[in-house]
């Protein structure tokens, strides 16, 4: 993978043919986005409805509050706050008429047990070039790479259920070893948000819900411990 400008290319063999591909800016700056952020803008029902509309072809607005049957202004409301983040974008036609297509290629997990939860977003698969989707116009044979790309991403889901179920094995032992050595409910919950990696009083405060000064005291208690310790880059196992 090679960035270049305002691209990041790569290069792959596809059907014994050598193809370039590409991801955008606006790709790498809805990856770049908290995918919290993402999550809360993808929980809003007409926004998800928006983009499914959009996956079809580019629409102009009113066309969009036709169709799904919502006023214009929270339409544009909506279509602001994904072109803010990114996930889409729009040009105008030579009517002057503006339409709104999906610009970001990206995929957002969320993951969820009773011992851990996570969201993750990252990009998906490469898109081609137009003029490298004109060099094989064949329907069928496009369908076909579609199959060959759908039977990959099973391979890939299988691959992640394997791995996630693994990751949820180890954190209930881990569960249970923090129960055993932490001394009240609040000793347990921070060795429970830092089985998920190194974290700072501020994020474990947030995600933890509680006081900073109430986090900054469980901290020290466990780092006297030996439990936990603190560097430059905040607290961990």
């Amino acid at each position: 993978m090679v960035m270049s400008g305002a691209q990041i290319t790569e290069t792959f063999i596809s059907n014994s043919k050598l193809v370039t591909v590409y991801y955008s800016q606006r790709d790498l700056r809805c990856i770049a986005l908290d995918p919290i952020q993402l999550l809360d803008i993808l929980g809003n029902e007409n926004r998800r409805r928006i983009l499914q509309l959009l996956s079809f072809r580019p629409f102009y607005f009113n066309e969009i509050a036709k169709r799904l049957d919502v006023g214009p202004k929270a339409v544009i409301d909506h279509l602001e706050m994904l072109e803010e983040a990114g996930i889409v974008e729009c040009y105008t036609d030579e009517r002057r008429r503006k339409y709104f297509r999906i610009a970001s290629n990206m995929v957002l997990e969320v993951a969820l047990s009773p011992y851990s939860y996570g969201v993750r977003a990252y990009g998906g698969p490469p898109v081609m070039t137009s003029s490298q989707l004109l060099e094989c116009p064949d329907l069928q044979f496009l369908n076909q790479e579609l199959g060959n790309l759908e039977s990959r991403r099973i391979e890939l889901r299988q691959l992640m259920a394997e791995l996630d179920s693994k990751e949820i094995e180890i954190k209930k032992i881990a569960a249970e070893a923090i129960r055993t050595c932490a001394q009240d409910v609040g000793e347990m919950e921070i060795l429970r948000a830092l089985l998920s990696g190194v974290s700072d009083l501020p994020t474990l405060a947030r995600r933890l819900e509680m006081p900073e000064g109430v986090v900054k005291e469980i901290l020290a208690r466990l780092e006297a411990r030996g439990a936990i310790r603190g560097g430059p880059g905040g607290w961990r196992i």
